[in-house]
């Protein structure tokens, strides 16, 4: 199983989203929003610069910053303080002993790594990775290194890169659209691939 975790895991997204927001002007909020509207699973390194394109062809002059980094401050912080969605630790603990977890995240993998790492995540997981880790790319390799039938492989997020990964590879996903639905997946992949 290969889990993203923003959103999935913890109840972040929310927060991710708003930092994009709070590292510009409040003038440049349709620019912002307007790159998310287009890519709103799309990486920091990737999406910012074209906020940043999108606000000066509005005329706004953004102060000079390292706006990646900022955004990388700002939503570490957001994301740290974020709660776990109900049940996480509990279910990956019961799960991790009878099927390999890894994460797959777009944020930096070595901001991943910290935050699975605080929540005291590591021993659940065979591997976490992040940007710029594509998610298609790592389910691929879980299912080569292992040849396995991609029917025995799941991705669980609640993005649309998520999904898009897991029909890349032929194997399922489980959608987080709402806190109760990473407990329901949970039950139905222990159900199946247990």
């Amino acid at each position: 199983m290969i889990f993203d975790f923003d959103g999935t895991l913890v109840a972040s997204a929310p927060a991710k989203r708003q930092a994009f927001f709070d590292i510009f002007p409040a003038a440049a909020a349709p620019a912002v929003a307007a790159v998310l509207a287009e890519d709103p699973d799309g990486s920091r390194h990737r999406v910012i610069p074209r906020m940043i394109e999108g606000a000066r062809a509005l005329g706004i002059a953004l102060p000079a910053h390292d706006y990646v980094n900022r955004y990388g401050e700002v939503s570490e912080q957001a994301v740290a303080a974020a709660p776990e969605l109900p049940g996480a630790t509990a279910l990956l603990r019961r799960l991790a002993p009878v099927i390999e977890l890894h994460v797959c995240s777009n944020t930096p993998e070595d901001t991943v790594r910290r935050h699975v790492a605080a929540r005291g995540w590591n021993s659940c997981f065979t591997s976490v990775d992040g940007y710029p880790t594509a998610k298609r790319d790592k389910i691929a390799a879980v299912i080569a290194a292992r040849s396995l039938d991609p029917s025995r492989v799941a991705m669980v997020g609640d993005g649309i890169s998520d999904e898009e990964a897991a029909a890349a590879n032929a194997c399922a996903f489980f959608a987080i659209r709402a806190p109760e639905d990473l407990l329901r997946a949970g039950e139905s992949l222990e159900e199946q691939h247990v």
